[in-house]
């Protein structure tokens, strides 16, 4: 259902320059992830009149992030400011716009707007947490009406049905929101960029363009999805067992053209993973991802096929230690195993910092019979969804801003954009180049200065726990990883306190203590000596414990060069 009391059918007449309109990111600037913007009008300089936010995505977390899911943007900034925002705009359906709802929707509280499929599958994800959080639906030719703020959205292609990007008119001026785009002549759905749209708002004047830049550094144009059905079908009549495909479970134009070819090659098709399984099911509900029903069949029921019959669509294209495929390469799927002559095709370029796990999990699939195709060996497995330096282009030639800010991408590939930029006219004052936190402040003259900048954190995901994982447990987790632990314990004697035995020491992932004695024993010594610096009843055990593992610590990294993380434990008897 279209929502519509806020919307309009045509864009708001222009409103007089007044005031002054703060750009901040507070996640999206020199990140590839995370994406969220706060567009801040002030009426006049030191009170906040409203907040509009684009995006509300997730992180990945790198490889020093022991044990953490993902990141989300930190919204300190926000929290005394809810009683200004009016509203978070989602540009599309993808886990980095739209994946970190569920964690910051319940604090903000705060209407949030998207296109048919784009609100469906954040609802989708607002549900997983138990949240029935209603998205309005816009229409992609509908205006929203957001307190000073008039919003159009633009179809744009990209690796997903319904993406957009906006049209954000304020007192200020009009800002292009170019989220992840590319310009493909023959998309899946045939849905191709709105230029037109683009060139008649541009006819009344652009302040600023906030582009994409992921592919700057890829020359020419990205190549449309078209290309990557050709070769499945090859990939598939080359198949004599199963075929099993993988890609994000949000990339609904390539989870068809899977579909495309299975059916055309009379394979059953059954999707295996939570996420593929309720994308897939509301995609085509919506009428986004198309097939007959007949051609689908459960993961229950694949027994009764041959392996030459079956074409599976699976979630965990980035080796996700749960995930469908890699519970089927590792042999703990109840329903579907690996054997000689299944074909895999990984249909996803890995996240960065995914990469050995990628290729880990496809070492494990080969070695248990399969052959699998990725885009290192088989370059149309996978196309981009963003732009490369022509895309980029057209759309800096079709918008033609006063002001460039790069989005979406490393400090590196904002860098590069900017050399593009400046080839085609751009003035280097003209491009602003800002880090996560940046405040952009654009006045009633139109003209841009940079105004500041926040302390922004990471807030990090680690199980239900929400921003609970700080620097101090990573560095422990770090350490336990790297060095290992070491573990004291002190028995003492409930009733008075004292002492009762000589202290144990645990070591795991330090030194293997069958062969350590020598070493073990002195460190109990060194331990017995700390206990021996208080006599009779202990009472500051704080105090104690830091200089056991003070003193612990200096001694094993003389010993041994390594710092193991230390834990004194004193248990009563």
């Amino acid at each position: 259902m279209i929502f519509n009391p806020l919307h309009l059918n045509r864009p708001s007449p222009p409103q007089s320059s007044s005031g002054t309109l703060r750009l901040i990111s507070l996640g999206g600037f020199g990140d590839v992830t995370k994406n969220m913007f706060v567009y801040e009008y002030r009426r006049d300089k030191n009170n906040i009149s409203d907040i509009l936010i684009v995006d509300c995505g997730i992180g990945f977390p790198d490889e020093a992030m022991y044990g953490i899911d993902l990141v989300i943007p930190d919204i300190t900034y926000l929290r005394d400011k809810k009683d200004k925002i009016r509203a978070i705009v989602l540009t599309h359906g993808h886990e980095d716009h739209i994946g970190a709802l569920p964690y910051i929707l319940p604090e903000l509280k705060v209407p949030v707007y998207g296109t048919r499929l784009t609100a469906a599958l954040a609802e989708v994800k607002l549900r997983d947490f138990g949240l029935h959080t209603h998205i309005n639906v816009t229409d992609i030719d509908n205006v929203l009406r957001i307190g000073p703020f008039s919003v159009e959205f633009v179809h744009v292609t990209h690796s997903i049905p319904d993406a957009t990007n906006l049209i954000i008119r304020t007192p200020v001026g009009i800002f292009y929101h170019g989220s992840d785009f590319k310009f493909d002549w023959t998309p899946i759905d045939g849905k191709k960029t709105d230029v037109g749209k683009i060139a008649r708002v541009a006819k009344e004047g652009i302040l600023c363009l906030l582009s994409d830049c992921v592919r700057v550094e890829s020359p020419g144009y990205t190549l449309s999805e078209v290309v990557i059905e050709d070769t499945l079908e090859k990939e598939i009549r080359n198949c004599p067992g199963k075929f099993i495909f993988t890609t994000q479970s949000s990339n609904i134009s390539r989870i068809q053209q899977a579909v495309n070819v299975a059916i055309r090659n009379n394979r059953k098709i059954a999707f295996l993973g939570r996420s593929i399984v309720e994308n897939v099911e509301v995609t085509k509900r919506l009428k986004y991802i198309e097939f007959p029903d007949m051609f689908v069949v459960s993961e229950k029921t694949l027994s009764r096929y041959k392996p030459n019959e079956l074409a599976l669509i699976v979630t965990g294209s980035q080796a996700q230690p749960n995930s469908a495929l890699s519970r089927i390469a590792e042999g703990q799927h109840k329903f579907v195993s690996i054997g000689n002559g299944d074909v895999v095709v990984f249909s996803a370029d890995p996240i960065p910092g995914y990469e050995n796990s990628v290729h880990n999990l496809i070492d494990i699939l080969t070695a248990c019979g399969a052959r699998v195709s990725y885009s290192d060996i088989t370059e149309e497995l996978h196309v981009s969804g963003h732009g490369a330096a022509n895309d980029l282009s057209l759309m800096l030639s079709l918008v033609s801003p006063k002001y460039v800010i790069p989005i979406g991408g490393t400090f590196r590939q904002m860098k590069h954009y900017s050399l593009l930029a400046q080839k085609m006219g751009y003035r280097e004052n003209q491009i602003i180049l800002p880090r996560d936190g940046t405040i952009i402040e654009f006045d009633s003259s139109k003209n841009a200065k940079t105004g500041g900048q926040l302390d922004l954190k990471n807030i990090m995901i680690d199980g239900l726990g929400i921003g609970d994982i700080g620097n101090v447990v990573l560095r422990d987790r770090q350490t336990m990883a790297s060095e290992g632990i070491v573990i004291v314990v002190v028995p003492i004697e409930q009733s008075t306190g004292r002492i009762t035995a000589e202290p144990d020491i645990i070591s795991r992932g330090f030194v293997y203590m069958k062969e350590s004695g020598r070493l073990i024993d002195e460190a109990k010594r060194v331990v017995t000596d700390s206990l021996r610096l208080k006599k009779g009843r202990i009472m500051d055990w704080k105090y104690v414990r830091k200089q056991i593992e003070g003193n612990l610590e200096e001694f094993l990294y003389k010993e041994t060069r390594r710092r193991p993380l230390i834990l004194t434990m004193v248990i009563e008897v």
